[in-house]
């Protein structure tokens, strides 16, 4: 089946791969995740199974082989802390901003991995740095104007007896 496949199909894995990947941080911000208190580990180690588990539909589907590769274990080792590291993002930092950062930091790796050193090829490597240059201050611009407000700010108060205090006031 693959063998057959053009163009297109990257495309429609690519956007079948925005929802997947776009979307399995919510119930990490919802509203049992949240009360529970549930570790990044455990998220993890349910994430790891359902890919296991799902992986394995990929064979008939697409009609490819399924044949073990090395390759396949060191991409797990470095999946599974960096998804880990994703998890404790999203429930410190915020959906928005966690997943915001880490898929443009992926998208320059991979530009990085891609053009450099595998010597894919594209159009205009100039221009394709200027992309980069405009995707990392997009990203500069995310991080700076998305962060939350702080809970509490300090504030010095006198009392009018030479004494002063520290007051924590809310937004």
């Amino acid at each position: 089946m693959l063998e057959h496949c053009t163009e297109s199909c990257g495309w429609i894995a690519a956007i079948a791969s925005i929802f997947a990947w776009g979307s399995f941080g919510a119930p990490i911000k919802g509203k049992t995740c949240s009360r529970l208190n549930v570790d990044p580990l455990v998220i993890q180690t349910y994430k790891t199974f359902f890919c296991f588990i799902t992986s394995w539909l990929a064979i008939p589907l697409l009609g490819v082989e399924g044949k073990f590769t090395p390759w396949g274990i060191v991409s797990g080792i470095f999946w599974v802390p960096g998804a880990m590291a994703g998890i404790y993002g999203i429930k410190n930092a915020g959906l928005a901003i966690s997943v915001g950062t880490w898929s443009s930091i992926v998208v320059l790796s991979s530009f990085f991995w891609g053009v450099f050193v595998f010597r894919e090829g594209v159009k205009s490597v100039p221009r394709a740095c200027c992309a980069v240059l405009l995707l990392c201050t997009g990203l500069v611009g995310m991080a700076k104007y998305s962060q939350p407000p702080l809970a509490t700010e300090s504030k010095n108060i006198d009392n009018g007896d030479n004494s002063n205090h520290i007051v924590k006031t809310g937004h």
